[in-house]
């Protein structure tokens, strides 16, 4: 019998790993998408859209599911799916993994400007119009 795995989804980890499963025989997986793309590319496993309700929601659909495990592959930023699968895969003893994305390494010609918030970050980008790369994270 096939395990049945619970790819929470959405970024290029989760496709990478669903064409990395896609066809084994062990594994039955599917893959969840919150919905927020319009356009999502084609997966090669079966895919399932939108939320679930909270945490009794994912709760509800994992027993319904007959889900074995879950693999966090979520946005670095959707920290409310990420906690509300830790809380309802420990409610129903199930195991779970999570795919995290490596820090952004430094290189010798970047030019990076850390600030404390996002209005110093608006200040430090001036007033001449540029094209600039934002990350705000952790």
């Amino acid at each position: 019998m096939a395990l049945k795995v619970l790819i929470l989804g959405g970024t290029t980890e989760a496709s990478a790993l669903a064409r990395k499963i896609a066809g084994d025989s062990r594994l039955a997986p599917l893959l969840s998408l919150a919905g927020r793309t319009t356009n999502p590319q084609p997966q090669p496993i079966s895919v399932r859209v939108g939320g679930f309700g909270g945490i009794d929601g994912l709760v509800k659909f994992l027993r319904s599911e007959a889900i074995d495990a879950v693999v966090d592959a979520t946005h670095p930023y959707a920290d409310q799916m990420s906690a509300h699968a830790v809380a309802a895969c420990k409610e129903i003893g199930l195991p779970l993994a999570s795919l995290v994305r490596p820090e952004w390494q430094r290189e010798a010609d970047d030019r990076w400007q850390i600030v404390a918030d996002t209005d110093a970050a608006a200040r430090a980008l001036g007033k001449e119009p540029r094209r600039v790369f934002l990350s705000l994270g952790r």
